[in-house]
């Protein structure tokens, strides 16, 4: 079992990755991270959900163009598909612990929502039932880290100081 600092520099590194290899990821490890995110919890344990894994280059395509741009470039993405009245809380929790998955093999992982008319567009494309709701797409592949160095850095830091963050025993 890792030692709790290990597990906490492992988590403290979780980073939104919008750029990818062209490197393919095998179906074992797509099923591998799957696997994580079926272990998610939920309230009332209701699994209000499913993904969709999608390997097709030209519907990751369409994801980017409807607002989910990181989808386009990644070597697949899991788009989760929600029971229409569940929780936003559990589509969170379900989409963190996808990528949570990705990075424990080593791959970069990115939650964007499809927009406009994404969300019903994609549903004949993939056969689902027109009463789920499928927004969230969690994008997976190799991170290009020549392309993130190139990104230009968060002014004044990319996360505020612990003090600014977390209150103890009072705001």
């Amino acid at each position: 079992m890792p030692q709790p600092q290990e597990l906490t520099r492992f988590l403290n590194r979780l980073r939104q990755v919008r750029e990818y290899t062209s490197e393919p990821v095998s179906e074992d490890v797509l099923r591998a991270i799957a696997e994580v995110g079926r272990q998610s919890g939920s309230g009332s344990n209701k699994q209000p959900w499913a993904v969709v894994v999608v390997r097709d280059r030209g519907l990751m395509e369409k994801m980017g163009e409807w607002g989910a741009r990181p989808a386009a470039g990644a070597a697949a993405t899991f788009l989760i598909v929600m029971d229409e009245n569940s929780s936003q809380l559990d589509e969170g929790r379900l989409a963190e612990r996808l990528m949570l998955g990705a990075a424990a093999h080593g791959l970069g992982a990115g939650i964007a929502t499809l927009k406009n008319e994404g969300p019903d567009a994609i549903k004949p494309l993939l056969g689902i039932p027109a009463d789920k709701r499928t927004r969230t797409v969690v994008s997976v592949g190799h991170t290009d880290l020549l392309a993130r160095k190139a990104l230009p850095k968060t002014p004044g830091g990319s996360r505020k100081p612990l003090e600014e963050f977390a209150r103890w025993d009072r705001f």
